[in-house]
């Protein structure tokens, strides 16, 4: 679920004592397009694991935090509920975690808008701007499919996050 690691950039300038990134991604494409994209500078800064991550063997209680974007979506209920158990497994005592999501709005004027703008902007935006990514072509299919986080927090808070 690292995809090619938008924030990464983001928490090494926000922690610039941070050892490493572990890039967990069962995508050997996303981690050769972070390397290319996004990171060649910081290329030994970052371990690729090409794992999926309801399974890798990462060591128990080894991660300060643990950060996907828009990976959530991905996976279905008993996915959710492994992984829930999984960022309880990783995390360190008094480690921190953030999933990123995106949904479609319920309510706001604009939501006729929103699936045109996520599933056909987006995607073309980051075509033309961002060397030809491709980390948002799926989108409006995870979007559409995705529902609520209600279920992820439920089994977040059974494992004690």
């Amino acid at each position: 679920m690292a995809g090619t690691g938008e924030v990464w950039a983001h928490l090494l300038r926000r922690y610039p004592g941070a050892g490493e990134i572990r890039a967990l991604d069962i995508s050997g494409g996303m981690h050769r397009q972070a390397g290319r994209r996004l990171h060649q500078s910081k290329a030994d800064r970052i371990n690729h694991i090409k794992a999926c991550v309801l399974v890798a063997a990462v060591p128990r209680a080894s991660a300060d935090c643990v950060i996907s974007t828009c990976g959530l979506r991905t996976f279905n209920a008993d996915q959710q509920r492994q992984l829930a158990q999984q960022v309880a497994r990783l995390l360190k005592p008094g480690g921190t975690f953030s999933l990123i999501e995106a949904k479609d709005p319920v309510g706001w004027w604009l939501r006729p808008i929103h699936p045109v703008y996520m599933g056909r902007c987006l995607p073309l935006i980051e075509s033309l701007f961002l060397n030809g990514a491709q980390d948002f072509a799926m989108n409006g299919t995870y979007r559409r499919n995705f529902g609520t986080c209600a279920e992820f927090a439920a089994a977040l808070r059974e494992t004690g996050l």
